[in-house]
């Protein structure tokens, strides 16, 4: 199993990417599922609404555990039993590293370890689509912003910085796309990258 993970900050177009990724792949035969995070399970999308459409008070530190609760859950449920050939996922663990870690400025070791013991397993590859935050919110100015996305542009900006640090530290994992590109310039250079992975 081939697990292939999409980041990148609101707007980038990672949903699209996806689909299009899916189509692909079915058409050469391999089965996939596709999962969101959080979310993906019945625990996981409740948990989902708390986190993203909730009127609660969430502090920092109770938003990143809710986040590895539904991740956790996920893992079990979903990855370590799967008998598809590949898995795509919309954001994994590197998310929680660049919002919370970079962006709630949470400890990132405290993150790792989290990582750890919910039994992360490591993609094979991820594709950060990156672009300007403003850039990314003008393409969503018509969505209601959930509760994440109404944390403003500095903080987005510590994520997508975030993001491009990860990225430098994990060269051979995390590819880096420019997400202002056309939709099928950036499947184009997505499929590349795919068919040599696998």
């Amino acid at each position: 199993m081939k697990i292939i993970t999409f980041e990148g900050i609101e707007g980038v177009g990672k949903s699209t990417q996806i689909q299009m990724l899916e189509e692909y792949l079915k058409n050469k035969d391999y089965s996939i599922e596709i999962l969101r995070e959080p979310g993906s399970t019945d625990a996981g999308e409740k948990i989902r609404d708390i986190l993203l459409n909730s009127p609660l008070t969430l502090s920092n530190e109770s938003e990143l555990l809710l986040m590895f609760s539904a991740r956790a859950q996920l893992i079990n449920e979903k990855i370590l039993n799967s008998d598809k050939d590949i898995i795509l996922f919309d954001r994994f663990y590197d998310a929680s590293i660049a919002y919370q870690g970079y962006g709630r400025g949470l400890s990132l070791n405290v993150i790792n370890s989290l990582i750890k013991f919910s039994n992360c397993p490591t993609p094979d590859i991820t594709f950060l689509l990156d672009i300007v935050v403003e850039e990314g919110f003008k393409r969503k100015f018509n969505d209601k912003k959930d509760r994440i996305e109404s944390a403003g542009n500095s903080f987005f900006q510590k994520v997508r910085n975030g993001y491009l640090e990860l990225a430098n530290q994990n060269k051979d994992r995390i590819k880096v796309v420019d997400a202002s590109m056309t939709i099928d310039t950036i499947h184009k250079h997505i499929v590349k990258i795919i068919d040599k992975l696998l």
